[in-house]
Parts: structure tokens; C-alpha cells; sequence
């Protein structure tokens, strides 16, 4: 699939993001907290694969979650564009 902006994805109270770079297989992920008044509680660089930058995103919101005691492990369904 040919990327042109990136991908977004509910998982649970969270929404992850993935935006494409100007780099070669360059991504910027992000997990945000809609429920905080700075949304982003993550954004990183990562130079991989889609579907590696996907399972880092979902990695680091478990990770987020489980730091503030609460239930990890949700499903990601990403849609992209």
C-alpha cells in the first residue's frame, strides 16, 4: 500500500496516529488521550516498516495504559490513506 498521509486508529480511550515523513521509511507516531488537556502522551520517530510502526504504537499505548492502572490490550483497526 502506498501511503500518502498515514494512519489513525481507536484503541480503547486512546486514539494512536501514524504520519508519514519526508524521509525513507520514516514515520511519526503518536498515541493521544483525549481525556487530558495536552492530547499527545507520545510522539516518536521511527524509521521501520508500517506494520512495525503500527505494533510500536500499540506497544507504547499499552505501555501508557498500563502506567496509569488500566486495561491494556484493545484491538486496532487502522484505517489509512
Amino acid at each position: 500500500m502506498e501511503l500518502e498521509h498515514g494512519c489513525r486508529s481507536e484503541y480503547g480511550p486512546l486514539e494512536l496516529r501514524i504520519q508519514i515523513t519526508s524521509s525513507s521509511n520514516g514515520f511519526m507516531v503518536f498515541v493521544e488521550d483525549s481525556r487530558l488537556h495536552h492530547l499527545i502522551v507520545l510522539e516518536e520517530h521511527v524509521q521501520s516498516e508500517l506494520e512495525a510502526a503500527q505494533r510500536l504504537a500499540v506497544r507504547k499505548a499499552d505501555e501508557y495504559l498500563a502506567g496509569r492502572n488500566e486495561a491494556a490490550g484493545f484491538e486496532a483497526d487502522w484505517r489509512c490513506s
